[in-house]
């Protein structure tokens, strides 16, 4: 059982982890970072950066992001892609490494599906690609992996 809850858009979450007496808190937003925020974020996970002017062009292609912030610093996102409607694109989905284990990817992937589950169509297909290892963390979510019974293991090109 999945536990999502609707949210505005100008709503933010406080998120509290409390884990051997330490507490951290962040808030969960829908909305964009800043590019070098976004970058920042990237550059902690090991994802490789590109100019300013394309990323801001791909933050303004995406109709929907979740920004988890402590403070004003980014430390973790995760964007929807794709027409709204019927097809649905997870990703860059990152949580910054040291803040990793505290709650933040699950706050995040809990906004992006109340996103996804309040305008999929019936038939719709949200998919995403995992790193190696973090298939089980989104099977929590509903995603099956692949290859199955009908379906390839997926493609992908790279540039």
């Amino acid at each position: 059982m999945h536990l999502y809850y609707m949210h505005c858009v100008s709503e933010m979450k406080v998120w509290v982890y409390n884990r051997m007496k330490q507490e951290a808190t962040y808030t969960v937003q829908i909305g964009k970072p800043s590019v070098d925020q976004w970058m920042s974020l990237r550059a902690s996970v090991g994802w490789a950066s590109f100019s300013e002017e394309v990323a801001q062009k791909s933050l303004d292609a995406t109709p929907f992001c979740v920004c988890a912030m402590d403070g004003d610093e980014l430390i973790g996102m995760g964007r929807v892609l794709g027409d709204g409607v019927f097809s649905f694109y997870i990703g860059n989905v990152m949580v910054r490494p040291d803040r990793q284990s505290e709650g933040v990817g699950r706050a995040i992937m809990e906004e992006i599906m109340a996103y996804v589950d309040a305008n999929a169509v019936p038939g719709a297909i949200a998919s995403l690609m995992s790193i190696k290892g973090k298939e089980e963390f989104y099977t929590r979510f509903g995603f099956v992996c692949r290859p199955d019974e009908t379906h390839g293991s997926g493609m992908s090109r790279y540039y």
